[in-house]
């Protein structure tokens, strides 16, 4: 029984763990997604639409494009928000983007 008991709490503390991994989102020091230079740093895909949810409430995506910039890798954004006036929003992606490669369908 108390085996069982350590496992599943070693269970959900890894999913938590992993949970929060995969929505951080770091827009402090001027992040505020509108350059390069002040691109929201994210832990996933997920972490960017929760982002442009919070922020850009109702606005409708549009596109959303890998780009490099000097050697990083950003996901660039555009939204449509209620406004009216399309809006591309810079997210550094590479705590988890990794850029496939021939090798990777090789093996």
């Amino acid at each position: 029984m108390k085996k069982t008991a350590i496992y599943f709490l070693t269970v959900v503390l890894a999913v938590m763990v992993a949970g929060c991994a995969a929505s951080y989102i770091d827009s402090s020091q001027g992040r505020d997604g509108s350059s390069f230079e002040k691109a929201v740093i994210v832990g996933s895909v997920r972490a960017e639409y929760l982002y442009i949810d919070r922020t850009f409430h109702g606005s409708e995506i549009l596109s959303q494009m890998i780009v490099d910039n000097n050697g990083n890798p950003y996901d660039v954004v555009t939204i449509l928000p209620k406004e009216g006036t399309k809006k591309d929003i810079y997210f550094d992606v590479s705590r988890f983007y990794r850029k496939k490669t021939y090798a990777d369908d090789v093996q």
